[in-house]
C-alpha cells in the first residue's frame, strides 16, 4: 500500500531515488536487490513522464547501423535478447516488414545486407530476416498493394504487449518485493548535504503537506529533469541534455496481421505502424525543443497522418477524426559529457543516439543518470549497483529482474475456468492476469465475484475484478494512473467508452 509522506520519516535510508521513470525504477529494484534501504520518489506517478511515451520497442538500434554506430548496436542487441529472455510473457518478438519505397536509404538489396548484419551483430538471438520482392509483398501484406516500393525486408526486434509504463511498474512493484518504500506525487523541493548525509525536503503533490527523510547517498534518474535536480542538489553535473520531440497517434487497426510495418518517411527517418492490442500506433516524429514539456500541435497530427496516408492503401485515409488518442514525450539525449555546457545551437542532435552516462559525484554520493532508453535498462541498473559498491556499500548480489515462473498461464486458465466455467474467453483473460500479476493472479481469481472476471471490453485481456485490484493495490491515485499507466485502457478506448464501462470511476 502506499505509505503515507509521514511514514517516510524516521528511517535512515542509504540511497534516494528521485525520479520514477524506467531509470528510477530498475535503480530502486537493484539497489533493494542487494539489501539497501531504498526509497524511491517521483514528483508525479510511476513512469508518468517520458517513460509512458515510448514506441513500446524492445529493439537493438537498427537505425545506428546508418551512423556505423556497431558497438552501441552490439550492447543494445544483447540487452534485447536479455529482456527477451527474462519476460518472455510481457515482451514478445515481432516481425518488423520494412517497405522500400522512395524515402529509402538504400535499395532493396542493400538494405537486405543490412538486416543480416544487424541479425549477425545480435549472436542471431532473433529469427532471421526475410527479403521480398513487390509481388510477394504484395501478398504478404495486402495494404503495401499499389504503394510504390521495390519490395520489402523483414526483421525481428521486441514489443511489449502491454505498454512503457505497465513495464516500469514492474520494477517498482520488485522493489517493493525487495524492501523498498516507494512513492509517487512526492517532490524534492530542497537537499543539503551535511555531515556525511543528504537532508532532502520532501512534499505530498496531492495534500502538500511535507517531510524531512535523510539518505547516506543518492540517485538522480529524473529523466529530462536530471540537469534541473543536479543544480537543485549542487553536485557535479555530469552531461549536457537536449531533447528530441517525438509522437504517436492510435488509430484503429490498419492491417489485419500481427506485425510491426516501417517505412521511412519524407524526411529520412523510420516511422512505424506498431499494433497496440486491437488499435495500431502510427509514428514517430522528431522535433528538436528546448524544453521536455511538449504537446502535439496540429503541425505533428498533419506530418503523421501526411505519412501514413502516403505509405499504406487504405480503404478511406486517415483524418483527425480517426484518432483514439496521442502520446507526446521528449527523448533526452546526451549531447556532451563535458561540465561545460554547449551552446544548444553548436550541437548536431540529428546524429545523437539513445546512449546512456552515469556520472558519480563521489565527495557528495550522488549518483546520476543521464539518457537512456528502455531497452538498456537492465544495464543501467547493473552500472547503478557497480556506482554504489564504489562508494563503499556492501552488497548482497541477488537477481533482481525477470518474470515470476511459480505459476504457469495454464495453471491461471484453469483456476478462471473452475470459477466461471468454460467461457470462450478464458485464455485471452489468464493470459492478461498471468502476464501482470504473476503468482497473485490465482489469489486474485479465487476472491472475485464471477461475474467479475469477463472482459471489460470484448477482444482484450482487462476484466473488472482485476481493475478493481490495480485501483487497490498499485499505488493508484488518479484515474489516469489507472487507465494511461498501469494499464493502457484510456490509449485504446475513447473516454466516452471508459465512462460508459464506468472505469473512470474505479479510482
Amino acid at each position: 500500500m502506499r505509505p503515507t509522506i509521514n511514514q517516510l520519516i524516521g528511517t535512515d535510508y542509504d540511497f534516494v531515488v528521485i525520479g520514477a521513470g524506467i531509470n528510477g525504477a530498475v535503480s530502486a529494484a537493484a539497489l533493494s536487490s542487494a539489501g539497501l534501504r531504498v526509497l524511491l520518489v517521483d514528483k508525479g506517478d510511476y513512469a508518468g513522464f517520458t517513460s509512458q511515451e515510448s514506441s513500446n520497442m524492445v529493439w537493438g538500434g537498427i537505425k545506428y547501423l546508418q551512423s556505423l554506430e556497431f558497438a552501441l548496436v552490439f550492447k543494445l542487441c544483447r540487452s534485447r535478447a536479455r529482456l527477451m529472455r527474462n519476460y518472455p510473457n510481457r515482451i514478445r518478438q515481432i516481425g518488423f516488414l520494412a517497405a522500400i519505397g522512395d524515402d529509402a536509404p538504400a535499395n532493396l538489396i542493400a538494405i537486405w545486407m543490412g538486416s543480416l548484419l544487424y541479425w549477425f551483430i545480435g549472436l542471431f538471438s532473433t529469427k532471421a530476416p526475410k527479403v521480398f520482392d513487390r509481388t510477394a509483398t504484395n501478398r504478404y501484406e495486402p495494404g503495401l498493394t499499389g504503394q510504390p516500393i521495390g519490395g520489402s525486408v523483414q526483421y525481428f526486434d521486441g514489443l511489449l504487449v502491454d505498454n512503457d509504463a505497465r513495464f516500469v511498474w514492474d520494477f517498482v512493484s520488485r522493489a517493493k518485493g525487495f524492501g523498498a518504500v516507494t512513492r509517487n506525487y512526492t517532490q524534492l523541493t530542497s537537499a543539503t548535504r551535511q555531515n556525511g548525509s543528504w537532508s532532502m525536503q520532501l512534499k505530498d503533490a496531492v495534500t502538500g503537506e511535507t517531510a524531512k527523510v535523510l539518505s547516506k547517498a543518492l540517485i538522480n534518474a529524473a529523466g529530462p529533469f536530471a540537469m534541473d535536480v543536479s543544480d537543485l542538489l549542487k553536485t557535479e553535473v555530469g552531461a549536457q541534455l537536449v531533447f528530441s520531440k517525438g509522437i504517436h497517434l492510435i488509430v484503429p487497426r490498419l492491417t489485419e496481421d500481427d506485425r510491426v510495418l516501417a517505412f521511412w518517411d519524407e524526411q529520412g527517418r523510420l516511422f512505424y505502424v506498431l499494433p497496440m492490442h486491437d488499435r495500431s500506433v502510427i509514428g514517430t516524429t522528431d522535433t528538436r525543443v528546448d524544453s521536455p514539456l511538449t504537446e502535439v500541435t496540429d503541425e505533428d497530427r498533419e506530418f503523421v497522418l501526411r505519412q501514413i496516408n502516403k505509405s499504406l492503401t487504405l480503404a478511406q485515409p486517415l483524418t483527425k477524426d480517426d484518432i483514439i488518442a496521442e502520446r507526446c514525450g521528449v527523448r533526452p539525449l546526451v549531447a556532451t559529457t563535458s561540465r561545460q555546457r554547449k551552446n544548444a545551437a553548436e550541437i548536431d542532435w540529428h546524429k545523437m543516439s539513445r546512449k546512456h552516462v552515469i556520472s558519480t559525484d563521489k565527495p557528495n554520493a550522488a549518483v546520476s543518470i543521464y539518457g537512456g532508453k528502455l531497452t538498456d535498462c537492465i544495464n543501467v541498473g547493473q552500472e547503478v549497483l557497480t556506482e554504489a559498491g564504489r562508494l563503499g556499500f556492501k552488497l548482497n548480489h541477488k537477481k533482481w529482474y525477470g518474470e515470476c515462473k511459480q505459476v504457469s498461464a495454464n495453471q491461471v486458465a484453469a483456476a478462471l475456468r473452475a470459477k466461471v466455467g468454460d467461457e470462450p474467453w478464458v485464455r485471452l483473460v489468464a493470459a492478461g492476469l498471468h502476464r501482470r500479476q504473476g503468482a497473485g493472479a490465482i489469489k486474485l481469481i479465487e476472491a472475485a465475484d464471477s461475474t467479475q472476471l469477463a472482459p471489460v471490453f470484448e477482444g482484450l485481456d482487462f476484466c473488472r475484478a482485476e481493475l478493481k485490484f490495480i485501483a487497490v493495490q498499485e499505488d493508484v491515485v488518479t484515474p489516469e494512473d489507472l487507465l494511461r499507466r498501469r494499464t493502457p485502457l484510456a490509449l485504446i478506448r475513447s473516454a466516452e467508452d471508459l465512462h460508459e464501462a464506468g472505469l473512470d470511476r474505479l479510482v
